[in-house]
């Protein structure tokens, strides 16, 4: 370890103050070593390299296989919900069915039909009326929207023989169902443009081609003309009427007819069957009273008939001739 002639360091002194040896080369022992330490710390991170690029390539082939399954999973779902929408759809539709309401509706006639079928219109009549009334207005279609009270009221007006309509909705069915009641003519009267049942109010009910049996027969000689909705006598004519009727029936006279005179507005001439007279009542006194002095003075007469009418129309008097 010295200077050179030129006083420079040698380089051999130099190396060994400044770096050791190159452990590549030499190693203890005097052996020579081929890179082993550098082989083995090259080679890890080449092997994991390696490895870490495989592993995407692993996991991107992954999505692509399980891709496949998919399609007919998401198909199943759909066939799984399926009945839920078609259960809705038809809940929709039975409920629209449900509320929709029929123009043909079913008339039942309830009461005593049997003795107004004589001067109460067919139900087929009644039906072609309910179901003109219905189809008239599109709110009547639905049963939400329908107007009961405004069917019932115009059928009553146009047909004045009904005491009672009324119109039921039905909960499941579509067809509206129509009671009506015909009201019991109390009296027939006769004019001269026909027979026409009159209700216990003197209203015209409708016109008859008959009397039915148990009801007065009344001849109205004023010449009015009789209209259907109109009343043409006081309901104290009518109740009138009968308590005479009813009276006369119980003492077994039976009474062919009742008249209205023109010209005598408060008179009242009863006709019995077999009898050649009749008998005068005044309307404005009391029916029941007049109606027993007439039964008592007839059943006092015997054998002694009048000619010609028998006068009970002056109170504690009787008249005949």
């Amino acid at each position: 370890m010295g200077k050179d002639v030129l006083g420079r360091k040698n380089k051999t002194t130099q190396q060994v103050r400044g770096q050791e040896p190159d452990r590549r080369h030499v190693q203890r022992g005097g052996t020579p070593q081929a890179f082993s330490y550098y082989t083995s710390r090259v080679s890890e991170p080449v092997n994991r390299t390696s490895s870490a690029r495989k592993a995407p390539s692993r996991t991107q082939e992954q999505p692509k296989v399980a891709a496949k399954p998919k399609q007919p999973i998401k198909f199943k779902g759909l066939l799984a919900g399926l009945p839920f929408w078609v259960l809705i759809a038809v809940a929709i539709v039975c409920a629209i069915k449900m509320l929709v309401l029929s123009d043909n509706p079913k008339i039942v006639i309830v009461g005593n039909y049997a003795s107004s079928s004589n001067y109460a219109q067919p139900s087929s009549v009644y039906a072609a009326a309910a179901q003109k009334l219905l189809a008239g207005n599109i709110a009547n279609r639905s049963k939400l929207t329908v107007d009961t009270n405004g069917v019932t009221q115009k059928l009553k007006k146009d047909f004045p023989e009904l005491v009672a309509v009324s119109m039921s909705i039905p909960l499941v069915s579509n067809r509206p169902v129509v009671y009506i009641q015909p009201a019991e003519p109390s009296i027939v009267l006769q004019s001269t443009n026909g027979r026409y049942a009159i209700d216990g109010t003197g209203f015209v009910l409708t016109s008859v081609t008959s009397v039915p049996q148990g009801v007065p027969n009344v001849v109205d000689q004023s010449g009015i003309a009789p209209r259907p909705g109109i009343q043409l006598l006081p309901s104290s004519t009518v109740t009138f009427i009968k308590t005479v009727a009813y009276q006369f029936n119980a003492e077994h006279l039976n009474v062919s007819s009742f008249t209205l005179p023109v010209g005598s507005p408060y008179e009242l001439d009863v006709y019995l069957m077999g009898k050649p007279y009749y008998v005068k009542f005044n309307l404005e006194a009391d029916a029941l009273t007049q109606s027993g002095a007439a039964v008592a003075t007839i059943q006092q007469l015997g054998s002694t008939i009048p000619s010609s009418y028998l006068d009970v129309r002056v109170p504690g008097r009787i008249y005949y001739k």
